[in-house]
């Protein structure tokens, strides 16, 4: 039995087409990703997996999954996608969560301009083709509040974090200025920046979502820095001196902070599935050394101590799978539940995460500890998916995302 019926999912919320890119995916693992996974997680240069991520982007088309299909992208932009997409992460953060984590900051950029009902026509039109219309890989890079230069911008504040970019009026355009921003994700590889700035000047004039082409005039991306985990996504510090994009490119009709909030409660999501994947292939990895290790003539799992620790990994694993599902079950249905911008449903895919992620690292770390020297080695995959969900972790930020749930279950008013 496949590990994916081992901890049951409602099949029931997915089409016959969401199985089939489901089981492309693990095809793609199986060939392209898990047979050389360790090659790749010493390619700090992405000379090796970057054909493999090509293979998942271009070819598979996960690139184009978010886009409407009149500007020529596979129409998958309602809030139903959500079940589409936790789906389709698990099989690829099984293989490398990593590439699921570039995934996730891609997906979760688009959200605000091309999630139905709230699509940004003059946007998408002149931004779909990047990704819609190529054979290369296209990368979206999400510049969050708080993550820049503590010496340069301060211009406000959002739910607590500190804005360290701006958007002026520029006429018909918008000039962006940001020094040293940290993006949540490929900063050395991104080909869009989805930017969270204070408005200067704008009809908005508190805080505007602006995305911005990485190849615009006045960027400059430093070079990527060396991260314990998630080799596979390069990121890096972003500069904008001054950088002008069309007014169109700005999210003029909506809230600032309604676009952060769904920004969040989408990528809250991705990374939820991503880690639920990384913790099956464990689940898989250490089932097998508890069938195979023999102690006094029996399996190792046959041992009840070591039985109840293979159990608290199987049971993180059944728990966070059914909490993510639920949260997509949520997010899909927003005349229900709210839209994913809302209060309610950022603080609960919030939660959900943060929880997810931190379960992740405690079953990989339990699945480690029992494998001894092999579990440590760096020659195994098990090391290697602890550094890169415990990278995950960090990157979901645990205490803004407390902060976070605290003022909505508790109505706290300064955080």
């Amino acid at each position: 039995m496949e590990t994916t019926d081992m901890f049951p999912y409602p099949k029931e919320w997915m089409s016959e087409d969401d199985e089939i890119l489901a089981s492309s995916i693990r095809e793609w693992a199986e060939k392209e990703v898990i047979p050389n996974r360790q090659e790749f997680d010493e390619d700090h240069n992405n000379e090796l997996i970057g054909p493999a991520i090509r293979k998942l982007f271009v070819d598979i088309g996960l690139q184009k999954l978010m886009w409407p299909e009149k500007y020529g992208g596979a129409g998958l932009n309602s809030p139903y996608v959500s079940t589409t997409i936790v789906r389709a992460l698990e099989e690829v953060g099984r293989a490398d969560p990593g590439i699921g984590f570039i995934f996730s900051g891609t997906f979760s950029l688009l959200a605000p301009i091309a999630m139905e009902p709230n699509i940004n026509e003059d946007a998408c039109t002149e931004l779909a083709p990047m990704f819609c219309n190529t054979k290369d890989v296209r990368i979206g890079s999400p510049i969050l509040p708080e993550y820049g230069d503590v010496d340069g911008i301060n211009a406000g504040s959002i739910y607590g974090r500190v804005i360290k970019a701006t958007a002026k009026n520029d006429g018909d355009s918008v000039t962006i200025s940001g020094r040293k921003l940290r993006p949540l994700s490929s900063g050395g590889a991104a080909n869009l920046f989805g930017v969270f700035c204070a408005a200067k000047g704008l009809e908005r004039d508190d805080i505007v979502y602006v995305l911005v082409p990485a190849d615009s005039e006045g960027i400059r991306m430093e070079e990527p820095y060396k991260k314990t985990g998630l080799v596979s996504d390069r990121n890096a510090d972003v500069w904008f001196e001054n950088v002008r994009v069309p007014r169109k490119y700005a999210a003029l009709q909506r809230g600032g902070a309604e676009c952060f909030k769904e920004v969040l409660s989408w990528h809250g999501l991705c990374a939820s599935a991503v880690c639920i994947g990384s913790m099956m292939d464990v689940y898989e990895i250490v089932k097998e050394w508890g069938n195979t290790r023999t102690i006094s003539g029996k399996p190792l799992k046959e041992n009840s101590v070591d039985a109840a620790v293979l159990a608290e990994v199987a049971n993180h694993v059944a728990v966070s799978r059914i909490l993510t599902w639920n949260v997509a079950r949520m997010l899909a249905k927003p005349d229900v539940y709210g839209e994913a911008w809302s209060d309610k449903m950022f603080t609960t895919a919030r939660a959900v995460a943060l929880h997810v992620t931190s379960s992740a690292v405690s079953a990989i770390g339990k699945a480690m500890e029992l494998m001894a020297s092999q579990g440590y080695a760096t020659e195994g995959d098990v090391e290697k998916h602890w550094r890169d969900v415990k990278t995950i972790e960090v990157c979901t930020g645990k205490v803004p995302g407390m902060m976070d749930i605290a003022r909505w279950y508790y109505d706290c008013k300064t955080l």
